[in-house]
């Protein structure tokens, strides 16, 4: 049987310097069968001069105005013809050349796996001495994953209020919700060297607070998203005193609060068995597939989870 088609889909703006690894490390795959989209958030550097010149082969996208990550992401994933999805930032790249090859092995062995989250390390030789196993997980990294792309589908992807920052998390738990399964695959390995190239640091320090309570609010059912409420504020809070961004994480506040009478349009909260589901898949690192599958039909009471032990 031929090899199922891949999706490798890319998000830029402004980095054009930095887009040559990132793609030499999808052309440097060993997998048979892949297809590239990068999408151009309205660079104006040259870089979809510099894709269509150099890379004919790519299906290159272009917003003519700033959309952000997410909206580019989405866009992108309805247009992938792929059986699975790879996104990837345009500031990191996959270090080795079996990486696709072996994420695809594993989520064709596993049809309930609906997302294969990456090991995401900031340097190349932090790669070295990670763990060796897997396991299930409630999240993954927007920038460095695989979907399947039957998932994206019945889900939607993500929430475009976003923007930018948290939106994976907001998507994880509605695949949850759908009983899918999120597997921490460390033999996938992505180096991400974040840059401050092209970035608006103010809106990125903002955008975190904003949409962690969003999420909440959209998707938490009662009295879920009351917790949620308080936990995404602390968060916060000490993340801003800490690094010194608080007047950020303030504004960030300011605009989810602004930003709520329109966002309650689309809420649909989860289960509060998903809500216990997820709680506990961030306790528990599930190895088993047969474990995975009874944590997903009887997740623990929230006493459980709370005076479970992290492991």
């Amino acid at each position: 049987m031929a090899a199922p088609l891949v999706s490798v889909i890319i998000a830029t703006r402004n980095r054009r310097t930095l887009l040559p690894r990132v793609l030499q490390s999808v052309y440097a795959q060993n997998y048979p069968n892949l297809e590239i989209l990068v999408l151009d958030d309205a660079s104006h550097d040259g870089t979809s001069d510099y894709i269509q010149s150099k890379h004919p082969d790519i299906r290159l996208f272009r917003f003519g105005q700033n959309h952000g990550q997410v909206a580019a992401r989405n866009l992108m994933m309805r247009e992938a013809i792929g059986d699975y999805i790879i996104s990837l930032d345009d500031d990191a790249f996959l270090l080795t050349s079996e990486t696709i090859s072996r994420v695809v092995s594993r989520m064709e062995a596993e049809p309930e796996v609906a997302v294969a989250a990456f090991r995401v390390v900031g340097r190349e030789q932090d790669a070295h001495g990670g763990p060796a196993l897997g396991h299930y997980s409630n999240c993954f990294q927007a920038g460095a994953h695989c979907t399947r792309t039957t998932a994206f589908r019945q889900t939607g992807g993500y929430r475009e209020y976003a923007f930018r920052e948290y939106e994976e998390a907001e998507w994880a738990l509605r695949l949850l919700d759908r009983g899918c399964r999120i597997f921490f695959f460390p033999s996938a390995v992505v180096v991400h060297e974040m840059s401050a190239q092209g970035r608006d640091l103010g809106l990125w320090y903002t955008s975190g607070p904003r949409n962690r309570l969003l999420g909440s609010w959209v998707n938490e059912p009662f009295p879920w998203w009351v917790l949620g409420t308080g936990r995404s504020i602390t968060i916060s809070l000490i993340h801003g005193m800490r690094h010194g961004i608080l007047s950020h994480v303030l504004a960030g506040f300011a605009a989810a609060v602004k930003e709520l009478p329109r966002v309650m349009s689309i809420r649909r909260p989860v289960s509060s068995k998903t809500m216990r589901l997820h709680l506990a898949l961030g306790k528990r690192r599930i190895t088993d597939s047969a474990e995975v599958k009874k944590l997903y039909e009887s997740p623990p009471t929230l006493l459980d989870i709370l005076l479970r032990k992290r492991c």
